[in-house]
């Protein structure tokens, strides 16, 4: 008979039971304390202390998408870059399948919104270099990327206007 491991003793453990549900409980409440209307005494009084919560366990939440009044503008962003002898590529997002690949995916979709706003300026350096390295094995080496934002406000029907662009990063590649 083999001995269960560490985590398995653990988990069983009427004590550590109780740690998980007054966490998950924790978690739970924190969520609801950062969904409550904005101007209520509750809100005022929880709100910091749940957001604190809520992002220290990854767990936080928008739903701006079900709200009276959702975002009204659809977000890309491309890494376009340049090679020494010219030539370009352009990096996007990784989409995945449409069916069936929605959780592997939708992480990126959510590091689009912070990559590419101003508040996030810290990320925009990082985000170039690693585009760069992503075509550091191509024979001619990187020498800029350029983060473009591309956005146009949504229609109810007909086509798609086309996105509007606007460069808000540029890496040039120094010498080794």
């Amino acid at each position: 008979m083999t001995r269960a491991s560490l985590s398995e003793r653990a988990e069983r453990s009427p004590a550590v039971q109780v740690v998980i549900s007054i966490g998950t409980v924790l978690v739970l409440l924190a969520e609801v304390g950062t969904h409550l209307p904005a101007g209520s005494a509750v809100a005022q009084l929880v709100t910091k202390e749940a957001n604190f919560v809520v992002r220290m366990t990854a767990t936080e939440q928008q739903w701006g998408v079900f709200a009276p009044d959702p975002r009204q503008t659809s977000l890309r962003l491309e890494g376009r870059v340049t090679f020494e002898d010219g030539s370009t590529a352009i990096w996007e997002l990784p989409d995945g399948p449409r069916v069936g690949a929605n959780l592997r995916f939708y992480r990126w979709r959510k590091w689009l919104e912070r990559v590419r706003s101003d508040d996030f300026q810290g990320l925009w350096g990082p985000t170039a270099r690693w585009i760069a390295s992503v075509y550091q094995d191509r024979p001619s080496p990187v020498v800029k990327v350029e983060l473009v934002r591309l956005f146009h406000t949504n229609q109810v029907t007909g086509e798609p206007p086309p996105y509007q662009e606007f460069t808000y990063h540029t890496y040039v590649v120094d010498d080794p």
